[in-house]
């Protein structure tokens, strides 16, 4: 998702990115973009009730870490009903790679 990926990417702290690529050396560089958690959940709070965010969660696997990590986030705010967000996280955690997305 574009829209969504242009906003992580407008939140990028490169120095952070260098920190969290050193803590999940599992994960190439490349796919860090380095922004910090409370602005990922920032931007969840902000996006959460936009049509493209019901697209991004079904739009998987995600490109980047942080996409993921707002993945998560968004999971866990917008679906109240259990049954809907088992499902959700269900689809979801196929492609969770790494310690951070799940922390």
């Amino acid at each position: 998702m574009e829209i969504i990926t242009n906003l992580l990417f407008s939140n990028q702290d490169l120095d952070y990115r260098d920190f969290n690529s050193k803590l999940i050396p599992n994960i190439d560089k490349d796919k860090i973009i380095g922004v910090r958690v409370p602005v990922i959940r920032r931007i969840a709070n902000e996006i959460k009730d936009n049509d493209y965010t019901f697209k991004f969660l079904n739009d998987l696997p995600h490109k980047y870490h942080e996409e993921n990590i707002l993945h998560g986030i968004l999971l866990s705010i917008k679906y109240n009903d259990i049954d809907i967000f088992l499902d959700k996280l269900d689809m979801f955690l196929e492609y969770v790679d790494n310690w951070a997305v799940t922390d």
